[in-house]
């Protein structure tokens, strides 16, 4: 009888251990997560209110989903998502971005915010939407829609 207790105690503690450690493990995955995530968006931040899509589109995925106010829309590479989004920005010069909403407890966060510009001297409003997927290991923008 006593060895049954003690067994089961044993059996609890290892329990017990073993939660704490994958609890510390998903919270230290977490954290990186959001670090990388984070860096990014300080990053895209940086790029919109200053025009500079090269501050940013080292993190564009491979095949891209664009769609913009001025009616560009689609899926495009990497390379043409720079040059759409660089053209768009020409027009509808920045004058500031700030993300206002981010979620990142999901499997493809997002991060939304406002871009103030200026048109032809006419300021105006655009909501940036920006959705990120985890690609080898590294965190990449899929999506950008701007309206």
């Amino acid at each position: 009888m006593k060895s049954s207790k003690s067994k089961l105690r044993i059996r609890i503690s290892i329990l017990l251990i073993s939660f704490i450690l994958a609890t510390s493990i998903f919270s230290v995955a977490q954290e990186s997560k959001s670090r990388e995530i984070n860096k990014l968006l300080i990053k895209i931040e940086e790029g919109l209110s200053t025009g500079s899509v090269d501050k940013f589109s080292v993190y564009f995925n491979s095949r891209n989903y664009l769609s913009l106010a001025n009616g560009s829309s689609g899926y495009f590479s990497s390379n043409q998502s720079y040059y759409i989004i660089k053209d768009y920005l020409s027009i509808y010069k920045p004058i500031s971005f700030k993300f206002t909403n981010i979620v990142q407890e999901t499997n493809s966060p997002f991060a939304a915010g406002n871009l103030k510009y200026n048109n032809n001297g006419i300021r105006g409003n655009a909501t940036v939407f920006v959705t990120f997927q985890l690609i080898d290991n590294q965190w990449r923008i899929s999506q950008i829609t701007i309206n």
